[in-house]
């Protein structure tokens, strides 16, 4: 493990004396216990745990509270293994960027971890509203969680699962570090870690040798069928015995360990400009095609991704761990805060400055085959122009409804998806996620009801929810939004008529509802 930097950088250490401990504090003269609380709703939940924001009756503080079963814990060893890691991590810790344990008790039949309550949820929250982030709020989170990790590392702890779902939101939009479950302690061996930890999309190559054959990337399908089945062996082997490639006393090199992390945040820092991961399996795939991407860096940047950010990921996404940048052979830890990705950044001041607002990264697409693009009314659905001027005046009869539903019927090729409704405006749009679009033809309908369509492989995608709630806002010519609860649907009408549909939405919004879309 790289030794403690001091680098001038503060992040935010406190003296061992001033951790706190699971030991009942002066708050708490006796031992705490469930009816200490209001328990309400559940914040998150995993394999063996469930999370919950709780009230402390006696002084009105709210926390997050996870129960864990003690049945799962004595019948399953990884589970207790990961229970106690993060117990472990917590008392061992105390940073402004990392969840706090405020203290620990059980009753007969399960354990309850009180932690710091982040009342804004977790990043991936903000990041399927948004899509994705611009390169401002990008370089924020991304320099928090690289100050959140190299005081891990200075501990000798190794987080192992970073991902967006365990980087929690504080009410003023700071981070805090959380599940430690997967975590190792590489300088005490008394410690017991989980063997294969980590998401998928984000676990390092040298987690993936461990727990793959090497085989992984061979091209015949006859190998690549052995291959899979191998894996499963090897990661289905029990802890007795199976062997950490990163525990206190592996043969591996433990000092490059903490390398991992930093392979996790290429892949997030990628995930929040451009809005994918960057290995994610392919459609109907399985997590098997996630490790061969990784084994195989097979991934690319989309357009417009930024140049410095490009950079970064490329120089974190690298197999070997010696040669990622925070390696000794690339200067060590601190050679990441000096990247030009994080120029600007005001290193000792960050925990307390106030966060960027979290705004996407929406630059209008350039497009080159609109020659090979329907227009939004063919020349065949010429008579849904008449459409909307009828509808928008509610004098539409149900004789005419039904004349100009036969003639949808036999001459709108997307009749089939509207399931029997009128079409009163359609167009192509693309569906943007972040960088990424995809092309739709959306079918606004009486009802009302927004289908949008695959126009290539003519298969119904999803359909905008309606209600009193849903609004709509114009970001420029060319990119509008669709506001619905817990969603925003960024869209783009490629000929610079997005003016078009917003007016059309509003006007089927107040026919069917009291309230105007605002």
């Amino acid at each position: 493990m790289q030794p403690k930097s001091s680098g001038g950088v503060n992040d935010g250490s406190l003296a061992s004396s001033q951790r706190l401990t699971t030991q009942s504090t002066p708050s708490h003269p006796r031992v705490p216990q469930p009816s200490d609380f209001k328990f309400g709703k559940e914040i998150g939940h995993g394999s063996f745990s469930t999370v919950y924001v709780a009230k402390e009756i006696a002084t009105q503080r709210e926390f997050a509270i996870k129960v864990v079963s003690k049945k799962q814990v004595t019948a399953n060893k990884s589970v207790k293994l990961a229970v106690f890691m993060e117990r472990e991590v917590l008392r061992r810790t105390s940073h402004p960027l990392i969840v706090r344990l405020m203290y620990t008790f059980q009753d007969p039949s399960r354990l309850y971890y009180v932690l710091q309550y982040a009342q804004r949820g977790h990043l991936l929250d903000y990041l399927q509203k948004l899509t994705s982030f611009n390169k401002q709020g990008t370089q924020f989170y991304a320099s928090e969680l690289l100050l959140s990790l190299r005081y891990l590392h200075s501990h000798y702890i190794v987080h192992r699962d970073v991902k967006p779902e365990n980087i929690l939101l504080t009410l003023d939009m700071h981070i805090k570090l959380a599940d430690f479950g997967s975590a190792v302690i590489l300088n005490d061996s008394s410690v017991e870690a989980p063997v294969f930890t980590g998401t998928p999309e984000y676990v390092s190559p040298e987690m993936l040798q461990f727990c793959t054959p090497l085989s992984i990337t061979s091209s015949s399908s006859s190998d690549s069928s052995t291959s899979e089945d191998e894996f499963r062996d090897r990661r289905g082997k029990s802890d007795a015995t199976a062997s950490s490639p990163i525990s206190a006393d592996s043969s591996s090199s433990p000092d490059l360990s903490y390398l991992m992390d930093y392979w996790a945040l290429g892949c997030v820092v990628y995930q929040m400009l451009s809005g994918r991961l960057p290995f994610r399996p392919d459609k109907f795939g399985h997590q098997f095609d996630v490790f061969q991407k990784v084994h195989t860096l097979n991934y690319n940047f989309p357009e417009g991704f930024d140049e410095e950010a490009k950079d970064l990921v490329q120089r974190l996404l690298v197999l070997s761990p010696s040669e990622r940048l925070g390696s000794p052979t690339t200067g060590g830890p601190d050679v990441l805060l000096s990247h030009p990705f994080f120029s600007g950044v005001d290193w000792e001041g960050i925990i307390d400055s106030e966060p960027p607002t979290l705004i996407p990264n929406l630059e209008p697409l350039e497009h080159n085959d609109w020659d090979k693009v329907p227009a939004g009314y063919a020349a065949s659905q010429k008579y849904f122009l008449s459409l909307e001027l009828a509808l928008a005046t509610s004098q539409i009869t149900e004789i005419q409804r039904e004349e100009l539903l036969k003639k949808q019927a036999t001459e709108n090729a997307f009749h089939r998806f509207v399931k029997g409704r009128l079409i009163v405006k359609q167009g192509i749009l693309y569906k943007r996620r972040g960088l990424f679009a995809r092309k739709r033809m959306f079918l606004l309908t009486e009802g009302p009801h927004l289908f949008y369509v695959d126009p290539e492989a003519m298969v119904l995608k999803g359909e905008v929810p309606w209600s009193n709630f849903l609004r709509v806002e114009c970001r420029n010519s060319k990119i509008f939004s669709i506001i619905v609860p817990n969603r925003i649907y960024y869209l783009e009408d490629p000929t610079g008529h997005s003016g078009d549909w917003l007016n059309k939405l509003r006007q089927v919004k107040a026919l069917y509802y009291s309230d105007p879309i605002d």
